[in-house]
C-alpha cells in the first residue's frame, strides 16, 4: 500500500505526463502541473528537486503507462491467435492509440520524439531508454527474428504512422491510413 508522501507523487508524475504527451514538453508548468493535480504549488518541491527531474520522470512514466496499455492489447489479440509482433502492430496503430494519444495516453516516443533532442542530459536520458525499449521490445516480440536495423526501421514507421495520424483532423482518413500502414508492415514484417 502507498503512503500518502506516495500516492501524491505518482498523482504529479501521472498529470505531468499527460500534459507532455499531449502538449509537448514546454507546455508543462509546474504551477499547473500542481493545479491539475488538485495540489499546491508549494508542495511540489517535497517531490522533485525542479523542473526538469519532474519532466525526464514524466517521461519514464509516461513510457510504463503506454506500454502496459499496449500491452493490454496485444493480450486481447493473442487470444485471437495472433503472432506477438502482428499483436503489437495491430495494437499500437489502433483507432484506439490514436484517441489516446490525443488525451495524452499514447506513446511518448512517437508524442515528443521530435522534441527529444533539444532537452536537458536528464530528459535526453530518459529519452533514450524510451527509444531503446521501444526497438527492445519489437526485437523481443519477433522472438529474435528482426535484426536492430529492421527493428528501428518498424519502429520509425510505427512511431511515424501514430504521429501523422495525430495531425488529421478526419476520423475516416486516420482510420483508412492506419489499415494501409498495418497491412503493408504485416506483409513486410510479421514473422
Amino acid at each position: 500500500m502507498q503512503s500518502k508522501k506516495e500516492a501524491t507523487r505518482q498523482r504529479i508524475l501521472e498529470t505531468a505526463a499527460k500534459i507532455i504527451s499531449r502538449d509537448g514538453f514546454e507546455a508543462l508548468g509546474v504551477a499547473d502541473v500542481m493545479k491539475q493535480a488538485g495540489l499546491t504549488h508549494g508542495g511540489f518541491y517535497a517531490h522533485f528537486p525542479n523542473r526538469d527531474a519532474l519532466v525526464a520522470e514524466a517521461l519514464d512514466y509516461a513510457r510504463k503507462s503506454s506500454a502496459n496499455t499496449i500491452a493490454l492489447a496485444v493480450v486481447q489479440q493473442l487470444e485471437q491467435g495472433a503472432k506477438p509482433l502482428t499483436a503489437y502492430i495491430e495494437a499500437y496503430l489502433s483507432d484506439a492509440h490514436v484517441q489516446a494519444s490525443f488525451q495524452g495516453e499514447g506513446c511518448p516516443v512517437a508524442a515528443l520524439g521530435s522534441e527529444f533532442s533539444r532537452q536537458e542530459n536528464a530528459i535526453k536520458t530518459e529519452a533514450v531508454k524510451a527509444s531503446q525499449a521501444f526497438i527492445e521490445k519489437l526485437i523481443a516480440l519477433s522472438d529474435q527474428k528482426l535484426t536492430r536495423a529492421n527493428a528501428f526501421v518498424l519502429a520509425g514507421s510505427l512511431i511515424g504512422t501514430l504521429q501523422l495520424a495525430r495531425s488529421l483532423k478526419d476520423q475516416g482518413d486516420i482510420t483508412g491510413y492506419l489499415a494501409a500502414t498495418k497491412h503493408h508492415l504485416l506483409s513486410t514484417f510479421s514473422l
